[in-house]
């Protein structure tokens, strides 16, 4: 693994994987973005993916331009809350979709396992792991992180889709039971708050700050509570391998972001970037996902 590392935060350090095939802009803030379908990368050494379990082989256009765009906003915010610069860590795929997906497991990320596909996939979430979870989290003694993976869809209602792994039947219950596992579940062990108030909570959730002073939709939400039977991402491979669906011990929550086609078009980006930026800080202030582990 290539890298370019060092603590001065007057420009951006990345570290890059094999054949710069993934790039990870460091941060000094315990976020993470993570941005698995925007790559442009088609070499020729990695065949072609010749399907997908989902049948999603095309990019999801401009999710890494509407990342730069959260990921700058949130320096702002952050900078005029506690005056100093504090940027979450952003990493990318830089292959295309049809190379190389890292939100597929093992078996399905690449054609037949082809070794560059392969080393590519495995540095993705080893940066995740090493770089984040390790080196950052564990190491400066912060007690969560919050990876939030970036996703465009296309479905024809339009709305931003919330995946904590949940599934749909789950949501279709007035309230959430506490005993369900989601890959929130280091936060909600932290939090003196449901898990409904968490994830459909009015003015606590996610769903819900994303929804405030917009007229965006959200699922789940207060406003939205259920997809019911509206197409819905629950969450893929990256939010179960790196959240603590299973180990609340990794200390890390993640949430697939699936962001509606319009919302990624030149005339809303900058726009819709910022309203889900301002949500992103205002969670994670309720939150107090600042604490150290005592």
């Amino acid at each position: 693994m290539l890298t370019s590392f060092s603590n001065d935060l007057s420009h951006t350090n990345v570290v890059y994987g094999y054949k710069n095939y993934t790039e990870l802009e460091i941060g000094n803030l315990n976020i993470l973005f993570s941005v698995p379908h925007d790559g442009s990368l088609r070499p020729v050494e990695i065949p072609n993916r010749e399907n997908d379990l989902n049948g999603n082989l095309k990019n999801d256009k401009n999710t890494r331009k509407f990342t730069k765009f959260i990921r700058n906003n949130l320096e702002i915010l952050f900078s005029k809350k506690y005056g100093v610069r504090m940027i979450p860590f952003v990493l990318y795929n830089n292959l295309h979709r049809i190379k190389m997906d890292p939100n597929r497991d093992l078996e399905n990320c690449c054609h037949n396992k082809n070794h560059d596909g392969f080393t590519a996939y495995n540095d993705y979430h080893s940066m995740i792991d090493l770089y984040f979870r390790k080196n950052f989290i564990f190491s400066n003694n912060f007690d969560q992180g919050l990876i939030l993976d970036i996703h465009g869809n296309s479905h024809e209602e339009q709305w931003v889709e919330l995946g904590y792994l949940l599934k749909k039947s789950d949501l279709e219950n007035d309230k959430l039971s506490n005993s369900l596992c989601t890959s929130i579940n280091s936060m909600y062990s932290k939090s003196f708050l449901s898990l409904e108030e968490i994830i459909r909570g009015e003015n606590v959730s996610l769903g819900s700050l994303i929804e405030n002073k917009s007229t965006i939709k959200v699922v789940p939400s207060p406003g939205c509570k259920s997809p019911k039977e509206g197409n819905y991402y629950s969450g893929g491979f990256i939010t179960e391998r790196h959240g603590s669906f299973y180990d609340i011990s990794k200390r890390l929550n993640t949430i697939q972001i699936e962001l509606p086609l319009w919302m990624r078009t030149d005339k809303y980006i900058e726009l819709s970037a910022k309203h889900i930026a301002t949500a992103i800080f205002d969670f994670y202030q309720l939150h107090s996902l600042n604490s150290l582990k005592i």
